[in-house]
């Protein structure tokens, strides 16, 4: 100490003990398999304790919906030396619940929804989701059966059943599909390979078809996005896909089908949003005939979620035919080619309250005969709870007679 100075050196010694290490977990086994609970641990018994691996641990199990309650908590009356025992307590998620949905979109029109959940159906984590759309375009019933592979986050196995009828065009289609499905993130990517076998049924004019695959396909993509899911200020959407269908293998036709999907969002400065998106696709057939491809493995463009400007699913390869009175009648039957680009420019007025202007173009068309479709438009869209409310104005400006679409949509970009 030094009185003269007013100055007087302080020296603490903290002597904290030994560092506590992880002990055993225990939780009620009857609630889920322990090859799946090891899976989720953050920790493995021996490795120095941390508050933070706990929490990570807890969020993992509560992000599996297998349980409304997670608390992970370590038993410190219980330590042994530096040894603490972990306790997890459960409470098992709602065994079903049910959930109707009302909505309306420019693209299919008025539907009512019903969808029936089964968080946990045993202790080994398998689930399922029924859910059954009707609407005037694409009424649709499917189930999906999940099953935990190694991890219930990030490796799953699904097998589903699809029944669904679609307007693609001037097409009425009618499918029936199975299918398995798995699925793995690495990273931030997520790797996925499945088998579907389809059976679809159409109709154009006055002709009517029927046709069967078995398609084994993959596909790759990346989520990635910053700040509010309902609102990102910036975002990277990628999809990839491929399948394939061989005679061999009992399919009706020899054909490789490729598709990507790209979306990307940015805010260069505050109240100033760009968004941007590509879709490309393409259809290759070995033998047969191109009209021989039901409609929902072909290409069709036009709606909100295309190019707006144009009615949903009316671009695409068209054919001519002949009425009983003689006059010849132009059909959109769908294309082997997809290509389709969009740049949206966003202003927000208030924090719920934006305005847009945008331009979309592209085509569905077959090989060789790509002809450029332009939409552009401007919207006002409202920030709620559940993604953004947008009520959009379009303009067919590539046509000789532009018409106008009115567009009206809830949801988010990603």
């Amino acid at each position: 100490m030094r009185v003269a100075a007013g100055v007087a050196d302080v020296v603490l010694r903290y002597n904290s003990g030994p560092r506590f290490r992880f002990g055993e977990t225990e939780y009620d086994e009857s609630l889920l398999d322990a090859t799946l609970f090891d899976s989720l641990k953050t920790f493995a018994p021996g490795e120095y304790f941390d508050q933070a691996s706990l929490r990570e641990f807890q969020a993992r199990l509560q992000r599996t919906n297998y349980f409304s309650s997670v608390v992970v908590q370590p038993l410190l009356e219980r330590t042994r030396g530096d040894t603490v025992p972990i306790e997890v307590n459960l409470q098992a998620a709602k065994r079903h619940s049910f959930d109707v949905g009302v909505g309306y979109s420019t693209d299919t029109q008025e539907r009512v929804s019903l969808t029936w959940r089964t968080p946990r159906i045993n202790r080994f984590g398998h689930s399922q989701v029924t859910r059954l759309e009707l609407s005037p375009v694409n009424p649709s019933g499917r189930i999906t059966y999940s099953i935990p592979i190694t991890d219930p986050l990030n490796d799953i196995a699904q097998l589903w059943g699809k029944l669904e009828a679609n307007k693609y065009g001037d097409i009425d289609s009618r499918q029936a599909e199975l299918g398995a499905r798995r699925e793995t993130k690495v990273g931030k990517w997520i790797y996925a390979y499945s088998l579907r076998g389809l059976n679809e049924s159409w109709d154009v004019w006055d002709t009517s078809k029927t046709s069967d695959y078995l398609l084994p396909g993959g596909s790759l993509s990346r989520r990635q996005h910053s700040g509010s899911l309902v609102d990102p200020p910036a975002g990277f959407n990628q999809l990839y896909t491929l399948e394939a269908g061989s005679q061999q293998m009992g399919s009706d036709t020899d054909l490789l089908r490729a598709t990507a999907e790209l979306r990307y969002v940015f805010t260069p400065w505050p109240r100033h949003r760009v968004v941007s998106r590509a879709e490309a696709g393409a259809v290759e057939i070995a033998n047969g005939d191109r009209n021989d491809v039901p409609p929902s493995l072909a290409f069709f463009a036009g709606g909100s979620q295309s190019i707006r400007g144009y009615a949903y699913q009316s671009l695409g390869a068209e054919v001519s035919v002949q009425q009983a009175d003689g006059r010849t009648k132009t059909l959109v039957v769908g294309g082997d080619r997809l290509l389709i680009g969009s740049l949206e420019y966003q202003y927000y007025f208030t924090g719920k309250w934006r305005g847009a202007v945008f331009v979309d173009a592209g085509d569905a068309f077959n090989d060789g005969e790509y002809e450029t479709k332009v939409g552009a438009g401007l919207g006002i869209h409202y920030i709620s709870p559940v993604g953004a409310i947008r009520v959009e104005l379009a303009n067919s400006v590539s046509e000789r007679k532009p018409q106008w679409y009115l567009h009206f949509n809830i949801g988010t970009e990603f």
